[in-house]
Order: C-alpha cells, then structure tokens, then sequence
C-alpha cells in the first residue's frame, strides 16, 4: 500500500486524535500500532511508529497505542505542552513519521477548517 499523500483533518475527543480513514488504513497495513509521540515545537506533534529493533532508550519517553477504531490517545502532559484540546488537527504523512498540526497554524496558513 502506498502511503497516502495530502493533508487531513483529525478531530481531537477525549484526549485522543482520530485518524483519517487513509491514514489509518496505512497504518493497519504496515503493523504500525504502537507510536512515539514527540513535541516538534509550540503547533506540531509527530508521532513515529515503534517497530522491532528500535533503540528503546531513544524512543522511551512517551508512547501510545493506536486502537482498532483508529483513536490514538495522546499524553496529558504532551497536550498541555501544545494546548491540544477538543479541536481539529491536521495530519499528513511525512516519510515515516506523521506529523501533527494544531488549529493555530490553520491561521497563519489561511486555511480554516
């Protein structure tokens, strides 16, 4: 399967983000079920897949499962951080990592969803 290209909106329920349909399928196709969600800046999460072999001491710090409906929670504290709260996101894939962009770039982007 090839992974999917574009920008997609995510609603944020509940402390989890729902992932696009696309997105989700991409991920149950590769096995990607368990991810490492860093803080890139103030606006953006980026969330990696852990897979067999990854250095644990590198990807240690915080981790989320994906679940079968797609609901990827995302830590408190991580949320706090970049004030995610109960909004809209967008999601795109970026190599192997999917990025997350929160309301407040929409702005300075000009795009509103």
């Amino acid at each position: 399967m090839h992974q999917p290209a574009g920008t997609f909106l995510a609603s944020v329920r509940g402390g989890a983000i729902q992932f696009p349909p696309p997105i989700q399928r991409y991920c149950s196709a590769n096995g990607w079920t368990l991810f490492h969600v860093v803080m890139l800046d103030d606006d953006r999460l980026e969330i990696v897949p852990v897979l067999p072999g990854d250095d644990a001491d590198v990807m240690k710090e915080y981790h989320s499962s994906l679940s079968s409906d797609g609901r990827l929670w995302i830590p408190a504290s991580l949320r706090e951080m970049v004030s995610l709260r109960e909004q809209s996101v967008m999601m795109r894939m970026e190599d192997r990592a999917i990025r997350i962009y929160l309301r407040k770039v929409f702005d300075t982007l000009g795009f509103r969803p």
